[in-house]
């Protein structure tokens, strides 16, 4: 049985990679003029940042009993879908966004 610390550890982390997996989504489709190419590193870089947060997060005293398969599960893919989801449908496109631009 789970406890109480370890279901909000495991929400906590869950907020957090949505946020940081929903920001680098974002930036990647913004900054990015191929079609692809926001497809491409989201899939590769995202998955990546969010290892290596978890990384940190892992050393707290916070995952109990949870097996290895369900942390990554949660706390990775979740995340990414959610982060997805928050920037394909509430976020503006990118065409409708204006860019400062260096000159």
């Amino acid at each position: 049985m789970l406890s109480l610390g370890t279901v909000v550890g495991l929400a906590v982390i869950v907020g957090v990679h949505t946020v940081i997996a929903s920001v680098l989504i974002r930036f990647f489709r913004l900054r990015l003029d191929t079609r692809g190419g926001m497809v491409v590193f989201s899939l590769f870089l995202v998955p990546i940042v969010l290892a290596f947060s978890l990384l940190f997060f892992g050393q707290l005293p916070i995952f109990g009993t949870i097996d290895r398969g369900t942390v990554l599960l949660v706390a990775i893919l979740m995340p990414l879908l959610l982060g997805f989801a928050i920037d394909l449908f509430w976020m503006p496109s990118p065409e409708e966004v204006e860019l400062a631009r260096r000159g």
